[in-house]
């Protein structure tokens, strides 16, 4: 009888022992066929952004008070206009460098000499006056676009353009990594997840939702598809 009860002992602690084996060279084979991928995490904060807009050319003296005395001393020409997106040109002060063209004519020096608020919540109004000659601007009444090449805009959630794929219906998206606890351990996989882009620089994109800092966006990989497992690269 105890030798019975022994034979069974030794199966189950072989039966058991195998099993161990088998699960780690599962796992040992798996993940050698598993994608390994690289992955960076989203910010928040300043981003350096053109802030584009649009003005008429005009003629004449200013009378608003919010611009500084002693500004326009002769009736002159310069530019009234507007920026195309408020969050865009909340950085930007009187005295700020822009540059303007007209017709798609080579872009004039010049600088902002006040900022205001339309009566228009979405809209800031500014005045710019050239430096270089403005002939070569335009005439009054003429159309101006202007831009300040390097704009700071606080956002909530920005991200490194090369994570993002736009699918044929022009919507973007990327592929976050996610874990689940499995047979063998915490296994992980991709995600495919939308977003949507508010405004973008040449290296990364403000995007509307608001990530949390410690998720982990996977770089661009042929291979991604939504639910494909993959490992994260150890460094």
């Amino acid at each position: 009888m105890k030798n019975k009860k022994r034979i069974i002992n030794i199966f189950l602690v072989s039966f058991l022992l195998m099993m161990a084996v088998m699960t780690v060279v599962s796992r040992v084979m798996n993940e050698s066929r598993t994608p390994e991928v690289e992955t960076v995490s989203p910010a928040s904060g300043n981003l350096r952004l053109p802030a584009l807009g649009r003005g008429v050319v005009e003629y004449g003296k200013l009378s608003d008070n919010r611009i500084a005395e002693g500004v326009f001393e002769e009736d002159t020409l310069y530019v009234r206009g507007y920026f195309y997106d408020k969050a865009y040109a909340e950085g930007v002060l009187a005295g700020d460098e822009v540059f303007l063209s007209a017709a798609g004519g080579n872009p004039v020096r010049g600088s902002i000499a006040a900022k205001m608020y339309d009566y228009r919540e979405d809209i800031i109004e500014v005045v710019i006056f050239p430096e270089d000659d403005f002939l070569k601007v335009g005439e009054q009444g003429e159309e101006v676009e202007f831009v300040r090449e390097e704009t700071r805009v606080r956002c909530a959630c920005h991200i490194p353009n090369e994570v993002i794929y736009t699918d044929e219906n022009g919507d973007t998206y990327i592929y976050i990594l996610k874990a689940r606890e499995g047979i063998a351990g915490n296994v992980t996989f991709a995600v495919k997840t939308q977003v949507h882009v508010v405004m973008q620089s040449e290296t990364r994109s403000a995007i509307a939702e608001e990530l949390e800092m410690s998720t982990k966006i996977i770089k661009k990989n042929e291979v991604l598809r939504d639910g494909i497992r993959v490992r994260e690269r150890e460094w």
